[in-house]
């Protein structure tokens, strides 16, 4: 899979093209998306600089934003199929949390972002939960 990786924090000349990263694999409850857009998000420049409060692990690939079409579900995911467009909401929040079970998902405890905390958009493909999407 092509991808843009960040191999060290430090200013874009730290973000390396390459042409075989691994492809990520769709899990349950998961959908792989084509990316067929990614915008440049401020958070992507912090991420870039190592801000510690992201504790972002190298290598790394940076997007939050980010457009596509779904190439394929992982089981028990009946709400997409593959050709569908979506745009990806950021936030990844846990479900399971007090605040998760009381519609506050943006205080989860364990909230992660994308493209911060995991794998993000300068990429072919990105896997999300399917309720991301």
């Amino acid at each position: 899979m092509r991808a843009v990786l960040l191999h060290e924090f430090g200013g874009a000349d730290k973000l390396v093209y390459e042409e075989s990263a691994p492809e990520p694999m769709v899990d349950s409850g998961e959908v792989k998306v084509r990316v067929r857009a990614c915008a440049l998000n401020h958070l992507d420049i912090w991420v870039r600089n190592g801000i510690p409060a992201y504790q972002t692990p190298l290598p790394h690939i940076l997007g939050s934003d980010i457009a596509g079409e779904v190439a394929e579900v992982g089981p028990g995911v009946t709400d997409w199929r593959p050709g569908d467009l979506v745009v990806i909401y950021p936030v990844i929040s846990c479900g399971q949390c007090r605040f998760c079970r009381t519609g506050r998902e943006n205080l989860c405890v364990q909230v992660q972002v994308i493209g911060a905390h995991r794998a993000g958009g300068y990429a072919e493909y990105i896997v999300v939960p399917a309720r991301n999407l």
